[in-house]
Order: structure tokens, then C-alpha cells, then sequence
């Protein structure tokens, strides 16, 4: 069984063609652009040389609405939370979400509740009548078969499947045992093993390589790490092995921060505060596929030491940094490792304060990227009579540019990045990029970047100024097809500008 998980586990993490690994392997091997593919710059893997340019991440912005969805029916107790994004419905043009609850009902924490929008901002609860709940079924529960009470997570709703399969998800909050509904709304087990796992995971599918993504929680250094499970057809799974967890250089910055935590008047401090026992463990990592990167949040539970019994467990922050990977196997930590999605200053109606849960990926809304989380006040609430007392918490939302995760950014003093060796199969270059009061332009050289090609300098080429999410990048009498299937370097030029994404268009 052993040998057959390890195969499966290979097969998945090899099954979709990409040329990070040979070409990272060999920095000066050229990379092939696939048309349409945007070029980020999470990590440095396309990137050759850059001049006067520094990496800048940039966090979503909060709705200035929040909480978007707030735990206002009996069934959801003080606090709700969710992992997973909304799925949209075509058939029915509205976006679906499934949330979990901490209402104490006799139903226990995690029996989850529906909710549906046609907007994303604006959120209803319709009675669904499935689930008996303090005396009647006049609420929004869904249910699985043979077990009503049961703690379902990571619904999504699969387009391609057969009709009876349309939503999957799982059953936690311990292990994880696949489930499968025609509706969304009444679910049955699969007779599968249940995926090993502790209290956090997040699920989502992989359209490139044609694979479920699932992370667990399990063990590892410094404590709480994330694991990965993979399947092509939600009922096979590859056993957990190890993928993430904090390090060292995270200890001394979570040191860092939650000093200036405590010394902030306007952040909710944590009720136990023992610098002796400051340790950060990762909580949870959604991973999620975006134009060729596998892109991580994790969750950095930066604890500040342990709550006395009978509750025990740790008091500390929660929110989540980025990272990325091309493998699913080897990780970079973005940028400066700072908090991606930074809980709040406290202030009226403000509820995400002490810990942030992002959701399983943001969906695109228009020009934005749009990131669903759970905004919870603190971590712990000493002397109140139930654990689901213990803190208070609600469906909030965050909004990202296109492409918006890390800019490339030069000052008045015009920089370039450069790319490694490229070939060429698009006809047209495009940027998303903010120039205003700047300017981007772009050159072709050759693969050692020392040469620019006649007729490919950056005065022949068309220079975009103000805010664009998506510029082309022209020569006066040429057309980029002209170079197809050579071996490049584009080098884009930037003054006052910020450079989010390229890439190629046929």
C-alpha cells in the first residue's frame, strides 16, 4: 500500500507539464512562455537581472462594509467562520457558500450553515427545513444522510462531475472523509478511507493538473505544520507528507512582531503574554493554482504562551503570510515574509482583531481578486462559561488588483528587470502596470542580455503611462511575431512605475 500511495503521490505532483523544474535546474536554460500565461513575481524564476527595482507585496483592502456575513440567526451562536470561497452557480447565477457555526443547539459546533448572494457583498440565509434546531427546522442547516450532526467542511461545486457528485466537501473536524451531493444541501458519505488529518485543512481543485489539493494539519517542527494529500478523482488519496512549517527566521520575526503588538494601544493585545513562550507554528495553508503558481497563505498562529487550565491550548495572533511554489514541494516565502492579510486595529464594529482564517482562494470579481476570510476579536476570552463564548467572529472580505500579490516598483531613477532566456511563441507583449506620472516600456535582446536587437530598443517601443491592467508593449514597424521561436530576453523598463504581471499573446 505504501508503494502504491508514494507512486500515486509522484504520478499527481508530475502530471501537468511545467518548466520550473528543468528550467530552475538550469538558470540560463530558456524558458518557454505559454501564451496567456501571466508572469508574476512571487519568486524569482523568471527574472534575470534587476536594476534600481525592489519587490513590493501588497495586502488586499478590507471591505469597508465588514463583516459581510455576521452570525444574526439562533443556529449560529456568537461566532462564525468559514475555509472556503464561494462557488458560483451558473445555473442558478448565484454565488454559494457554506460556512460552520459555534451555536451550542444540541447540533454541535461545525454543523454548517448555507448562504447565497447574487453579488458577493450581499449575503441571505433562505430556511432550508433540513435540520431540526431548537425545536423546529425554520433554518439554514444543511445535512449529511447518515449523520445529521456532522461537522462538514470545503464544499465546492464541480461543473464537470455527474449530477450526483455536482458538490463535494468533507466531514471533519478530525480526519477527513470525502462526501458528494446532488444539491449541495444533503450530502452521503464516500466508502473511502478518511484522509488523516487534526483540526485545520483546506481544499481546493487544480484545473492545470487535474487534481484535488488538499492540506491537513499535522506535527512538525516548531509544532503545528501542513501536510499534503492529493487525488484525481476525490475518492483516491495520496497519504500526507510534510510540505510547510515555520522556521527559525520566523520565531525572531514573530518576536519582532508581537512586541510591537503589545506596545500598540490600538492592537488587541493577547490575555497571556509570556515572551518565555513565544513560538509560531503554522495553522493552516490554503494552496491554490494562479497563472502557473501554486500560491500559499499560510497561517501563522504566532503564540504568546499557554492558557491555564481546564482550557488550556495557546493564546496568541493568527493571520496569514504568503508563499509560493512551482512543485507543490519546495516553497518560497514572498518578499519580507510580512502578514498578508493583517488583523485589524480595534474600533467600532471592527471584529477581525485577533485572528484572520483565509478562506481556500480568492475569486476573480470583475478586475479584482476577491478574498473571503473569518475575522475573529481575540484568541481567547478568559472567564466565561463555554469554550464557544471564548471569542466572537464573522465572514468578512478583502480585495486585491488583478495580479495584485507583488509589484516590481522604480522610483524616479528609471530601473529594468530583466527576464532569464526566453523563447518566444506570442505575437503580442502585454503589462499590467501602474505608471502614473512614469512611464514602462520594454527591449528585446539577446539570450545573454548584453546586445538589444535592431529595431527592438526601448525608443522604438511604445511607452504606457497612467493605470493599466492590461498595456501592450509595441515596436514602431516590427511585430513581436517576427521573433517567434527565438531565444530572448525581455528587458522592461520602469520610472515612477510599479509592474505587476506580463505575458504573451498570439
Amino acid at each position: 500500500m505504501r508503494a502504491v500511495a508514494v507512486g500515486l503521490l509522484l504520478t499527481l505532483l508530475t502530471g501537468v507539464a511545467r518548466a520550473a523544474p528543468a528550467a530552475e535546474s538550469d538558470p540560463y536554460a530558456a524558458v518557454l512562455i505559454a501564451p496567456g500565461e501571466r508572469q508574476l513575481f512571487l519568486d524569482d524564476f523568471i527574472i534575470g537581472d534587476l536594476d534600481r527595482v525592489s519587490r513590493v507585496i501588497h495586502s488586499p483592502r478590507k471591505y469597508p462594509g465588514n463583516p459581510v456575513i455576521l452570525p444574526d440567526l439562533p443556529t449560529d451562536g456568537g461566532t462564525i467562520q468559514l475555509r472556503d470561497a464561494p462557488s458560483w452557480d451558473e445555473t442558478e447565477q448565484v454565488w454559494k457558500l457554506w460556512y460552520y457555526r459555534m451555536g451550542e443547539d444540541g447540533n454541535g459546533a461545525g454543523g454548517p450553515g448555507f448562504a447565497r448572494s447574487k453579488d458577493g457583498i450581499h449575503w441571505e440565509k433562505p430556511i432550508l427545513g433540513l435540520v431540526e434546531s431548537h425545536g423546529n427546522r425554520r433554518n439554514n442547516l444543511v445535512t449529511v444522510k447518515d449523520d445529521p450532526k456532522a461537522f462538514i467542511q470545503h464544499v465546492i461545486l464541480d461543473p464537470r462531475a455527474a449530477p450526483e457528485r455536482r458538490y463535494k466537501g468533507m466531514i471533519g473536524p478530525r480526519d477527513r472523509q470525502p462526501l458528494v451531493s446532488a444539491d449541495g444541501l444533503v450530502f452521503t458519505r464516500l466508502e473511502v478511507p478518511a484522509i488523516p488529518s487534526q483540526d485545520e485543512s483546506q481544499l481546493n481543485w487544480d484545473e492545470a493538473a487535474h487534481r484535488y489539493i488538499l492540506t491537513v494539519k499535522h506535527n512538525g517542527p516548531f509544532g503545528r505544520s501542513v501536510y499534503l494529500s492529493l487525488s484525481p478523482d476525490f475518492e483516491h488519496w495520496t497519504k500526507p507528507v510534510w510540505i510547510y512549517s515555520a522556521d527559525t527566521q520566523d520565531q525572531i520575526l514573530s518576536e519582532e512582531y508581537l512586541r510591537g503588538v503589545e506596545a500598540n494601544p490600538r492592537m488587541w493585545r493577547p490575555t497571556i503574554n509570556e515572551p518565555r513562550e513565544y513560538n509560531t507554528e503554522i495553522y493552516n495553508m490554503a494552496v491554490f493554482r494562479y497563472e502557473g503558481l501554486d500560491i500559499g497563505l499560510p497561517n501563522y498562529f504566532e503564540s504568546t504562551g499557554r492558557i491555564p487550565l481546564p482550557r488550556g491550548n495557546q493564546d496568541g495572533i493568527n493571520s496569514p503570510k504568503l508563499a509560493c511554489s512551482r512543485d507543490l514541494v519546495a516553497w518560497t516565502h514572498v518578499g519580507d515574509r510580512r502578514h498578508f492579510l493583517p488583523v485589524s486595529e480595534m474600533g467600532p464594529g471592527v471584529w477581525d482583531t485577533g485572528q484572520i482564517m483565509a478562506s481556500s482562494h480568492p475569486i476573480r470579481h470583475g478586475d479584482e481578486l476577491w478574498f473571503y476570510y473569518s475575522g475573529l476579536d481575540v484568541r481567547h476570552r478568559p472567564n466565561v462559561p463555554r469554550v464557544s463564548d471564548e471569542y466572537r467572529g464573522a465572514i468578512h472580505l478583502a480585495m486585491l488588483r488583478l495580479d495584485g500579490f507583488v509589484s516590481l516598483h522604480a522610483g524616479s531613477d528609471e530601473g529594468f528587470v530583466d527576464t532569464r532566456p526566453v523563447r518566444l511563441e506570442g505575437g503580442r507583449l502585454f503589462v499590467n502596470a501602474v505608471a502614473s506620472g512614469g512611464r514602462i516600456c520594454a527591449e528585446i535582446t539577446d539570450r545573454e542580455g548584453r546586445n538589444v536587437l535592431p529595431g527592438w530598443s526601448a525608443e522604438q517601443c511604445t511607452a504606457g503611462t497612467g493605470d493599466h491592467l492590461r498595456f501592450e508593449l509595441a515596436w514602431r514597424g516590427h511585430e513581436l511575431s517576427e521573433l517567434r521561436g527565438r531565444e530572448v530576453r525581455i528587458r522592461i523598463r520602469l520610472k515612477d512605475a510599479d509592474l505587476y504581471s506580463f505575458w504573451l499573446e498570439p
